[in-house]
């Protein structure tokens, strides 16, 4: 017969913080940095099954998070495992005794900048930061307002790739608030060795939803620093189409293929349930309800941000799609120029 995790609110744990009892804390570094309870060890709910053999088993596990969540599922793992482990509900949010907190030794600026971006959905708020962020002096803050939680860890990311410091990252009820302080940017000199730090991907469906995560991944890339091309090859050719391009006179199989395949990005299908097109205007409706950006805004943000956009030239003969009906951003390459850019990368992704 399975064993089942016992529950403790984490209140009730003070008595016992004298004892040299064994603290668990599931959560994030970032969030572990920002406060905790004393003598606590952290490992990630994600690396327990990889880090068993750090957590002793003659002794009981008290397991916490921030909500009681994550520390249920962490629990009940290691219930699983044959450890006694206890599951300390409410979290430390919920903790109303003492705990260990990193205090910020600079001061945040009462004057700092306010961006409120409520509602924006990933990537919309790091891209928020890091275009605000352009436009501030060294030493000068700002703070972001979003409802996305998510973004807790992509601005720890997101700063710790750019060098500026994350003064606040505060998870409240509704909303996430995080400031910001930007910071001289690294030296730029030739370094001894060459580092690959370039993205690059090659977008072969024409699908709506791939078509989407493509972008989400590029403008998110880019705005952390990498240099990023994205290779648009047979079906993708229908992602960067200019929707005002004018008629080019075909005839033949080329003048079929035209009319087979979408004009512009918003009349792209979706790879599961497009039920002839119905389903890829629904998705449409409800990203525009969630307030996440539309497929043409977000290659608007990726030519303005600067993603290299490069169309295969032997794909456009074999879908017979004319230069002058892609977008003018758009430039002509081989697989060579694609594979050039591979060359400065370490990230590489084919959707």
């Amino acid at each position: 017969m399975s064993k089942t995790t016992n529950d403790m609110h984490i209140n009730d744990i003070e008595p016992l913080m004298a004892k040299n009892i064994y603290l668990l804390d599931v959560r994030e570094d970032f969030e572990y940095e920002l406060k905790h309870l004393a003598n606590s060890t952290l490992i990630s709910v994600h690396d327990i099954p990889d880090r068993l053999e750090d957590i002793p088993k003659n002794k009981t596990i008290y397991v916490y998070c921030r909500s009681g969540n994550r520390s249920k599922q962490a629990a009940d793992f290691l219930t699983s495992c044959g450890y006694d482990a206890i599951n300390l509900t409410g979290g430390i949010e919920a903790y109303a005794g003492k705990y260990v907190q990193n205090e910020v030794s600079t001061q945040i600026d009462p004057n700092r900048i306010k961006i409120e971006a409520s509602g924006l959905q990933c990537p919309g708020p790091l891209l928020k930061v890091n275009e605000v962020m352009n436009t501030l002096s060294i030493g000068e803050q700002m703070e972001i307002t979003v409802t996305d939680f998510g973004f807790c860890a992509d601005i720890e990311a997101w700063a710790k790739k750019t060098g500026h410091t994350v003064l606040k990252n505060e998870q409240q009820t509704d909303k996430v608030v995080v400031i910001l302080q930007k910071n001289q940017q690294q030296s730029t000199s030739q370094p001894l060795v060459e580092t690959k730090d370039g993205a690059t991907m090659v977008v072969f469906s024409g699908d709506l939803d791939k078509a989407l995560a493509s972008f989400i991944i590029a403008t998110g890339a880019k705005s952390m620093g990498k240099e990023v091309t994205m290779f648009f090859t047979f079906w993708g050719l229908n992602i960067i189409k200019n929707p005002h391009a004018p008629k080019i006179k075909k005839s033949g199989l080329d003048k079929m293929f035209s009319k087979m395949m979408p004009n512009s990005p918003e009349n792209l299908p979706i790879s599961k349930m497009n039920m002839f097109g119905l389903g890829s205007k629904m998705i449409q409706k409800v990203m525009k309800n969630k307030k996440v950006d539309a497929l043409t805004e977000m290659i608007h943000k990726a030519e303005e941000l600067g993603v290299k956009m490069v169309a295969c030239t032997m794909s456009m003969d074999v879908m017979a799609i004319d230069r002058h009906e892609l977008l003018p951003s758009v430039e002509i390459g081989g697989v060579g120029s694609y594979l050039g850019d591979t060359e400065h990368s370490n990230l590489n992704l084919f959707i």
